[in-house]
């Protein structure tokens, strides 16, 4: 069976996954692990970067005809996710989504406006320099992820999330700034919360405690 992953805002698909083990792991236990990166990130971009709706659209058109798969993502990419399941819930079979919480269902527009204004002026606020930092460590220009922050993102409703009947892992550190995740796991027919103690966002996808639960997971 597949896995998709797809990798956060600033970041890829070899920064999120190839480093911390999580690619060698799940092709050892005998799955075709798959990569999508978010527009504006990662090798191959285009030049214009889809929006809204056409996001969802250009990650249905990169799953293909695949049988249902199993999908695993972290903070930008698994709010992506949750929109893609949403329009097509029968193409997945588990999920997994990371470092999110119900600003899913409510996102922080201003937040996201002024980290991307932050980035386009070299502001060295935290997260902005943390971003930064990460978006130039992947190979990423840090141009395209503001970019990429600022296009409008398909909406997703509790109404929408109750559509999916794939089972669901939300993944979050107790020092995540994205939490709590309550009323997003509450959205979804079959879903659980796991929480890692002792981590922030940016820690998640590297810590083992993480890589651990997701896998049994994704095995279940």
């Amino acid at each position: 069976m597949t896995v998709l992953l797809v990798h956060g805002a600033g970041s890829t698909i070899e920064h999120n996954y190839r480093r911390a083990g999580w690619i060698d792991l799940l092709e050892a236990s005998g799955r075709e692990v798959v990569g999508y990166h978010l527009p504006g990130h990662g090798p191959g971009m285009a030049p214009d970067l889809p929006d809204g709706d056409a996001i969802v659209d250009d990650v249905l058109r990169f799953l293909g005809d695949r049988e249902p798969v199993d999908a695993v993502a972290f903070s930008a990419g698994a709010q992506l996710l949750a929109a893609v399941a949403a329009r097509e819930p029968a193409r997945f079979r588990r999920l997994v989504l990371m470092g999110v919480g119900d600003g899913v269902l409510r996102p922080n527009v201003r937040g996201i406006a002024e980290l991307a204004a932050a980035l386009a002026s070299g502001e060295d606020v935290s997260v902005a320099r943390v971003f930064r930092r990460a978006a130039r460590s992947a190979g990423n220009d840090v141009d395209d992820v503001r970019r990429y922050l600022e296009i409008p993102k398909p909406p997703v409703s509790a109404d929408d999330l109750a559509k999916v009947q794939a089972a669901v892992l939300v993944v979050l550190g107790d020092r995540d700034f994205n939490g709590p995740a309550d009323d997003l796991v509450a959205a979804f027919g079959n879903a659980s919360l796991r929480m890692v103690p002792g981590v922030d966002h940016f820690g998640l996808t590297s810590d083992v405690r993480c890589l651990e639960a997701v896998l049994a997971f994704v095995e279940a």
